[in-house]
């Protein structure tokens, strides 16, 4: 994720499951350094730069490459309070859970959603930041409801007659577009590997409006100036689907005091902290 909350199907699960188990002998890291891993490339939660700053950490398989964003935020301040060295290593996304079972990081901190179907092959922290959908399509469409969170009637209206809609693949912002498709009868575009290619089918016209977290859409619209944002109301999608737009950090099955640890950071981050971290991650973004 993002990407930031996101979602694998059950077939990628499954396969997820053999390799965890194929490799639950192996681990090369211990809880005594946080080694994480994310893409570096999923805005505002965390994305690569060229040069440090105080907001990064270093790249450790990208030599001469830096990390920033909300998920670089959350883990200089775990490293701060459990007394632990840091490390980043860039990864797929549709490699993480097998890196981390393979023993290559110990914990993801990359927008992930704890969902059933993750919970078979990995562990979970509790949530460290809740988002909400939204819609990113042309500014011109998206500034008619600037100033609303439209309802369900209104977005069966701005749906009507409208091309597809897009998302990033193995994501819960994709699989929430299956609601759209069964309320308002909107075409589900496959999804594209990430969410800027995504943007890019909505700037072209090849899809009507794409789905992305709060965040992560500012992040978009910010780097690009004929997008907007429609902010929906969350009662739409349904109690399963509003469940899932929690993230949490991912850790190998069975390693306890790590999830532990964690989640005794997370008891000290305030929302009024987690809000300013994220603010100040989607203005960094676009600079």
């Amino acid at each position: 994720m993002s990407k930031t909350c996101r979602r694998l199907g059950l077939i990628a699960v499954a396969a997820l499951g053999a390799l965890g188990l194929a490799s639950c002998g192996t681990n090369n890291v211990d809880n005594n350094t946080l080694v994480i891993g994310l893409e570096c490339n999923y805005a505002p939660f965390n994305w690569t730069v060229g040069k440090a700053n105080e907001h990064t950490l270093s790249i450790s398989n990208h030599a001469g490459q830096f990390v920033d964003g909300y998920d670089i935020s959350f883990a200089k301040r775990a490293s701060k309070e459990l007394g632990v060295d840091v490390k980043v290593v860039a990864i797929e996304w549709d490699n993480l859970i097998p890196q981390l079972n393979a023993g290559q990081i110990n914990c993801i901190i990359a927008g992930m959603t704890d969902t059933a179907e993750r919970r078979e092959v990995i562990d979970f922290t509790n949530e460290y930041y809740r988002s909400e959908l939204v819609l990113i399509t042309s500014k011109t469409v998206a500034d008619e409801y600037a100033s609303t969170t439209v309802d369900e009637t209104t977005l069966g209206t701005i749906f009507s007659g409208k091309k597809g809609v897009i998302s990033q693949i193995s994501t819960v912002t994709d699989s929430c577009i299956d609601t759209f498709v069964s309320k308002f009868g909107v075409t589900h575009i496959d999804p594209v590997d990430t969410f800027a290619t995504a943007s890019d089918k909505v700037k072209s016209g090849v899809a009507f409006a794409m789905t992305a977290e709060y965040p992560v859409a500012q992040a978009i619209v910010k780097a690009n100036s004929s997008l907007g944002i429609i902010r929906i109301n969350q009662n739409i999608l349904g109690n399963e689907q509003l469940s899932e737009l929690g993230v949490s950090i991912g850790v190998k099955k069975g390693n306890t005091e790590l999830v532990t640890k964690l989640n005794n950071v997370l008891a000290n981050y305030t929302q009024e902290q987690r809000n300013k971290d994220m603010l100040e991650a989607v203005e960094r973004s676009g600079d």
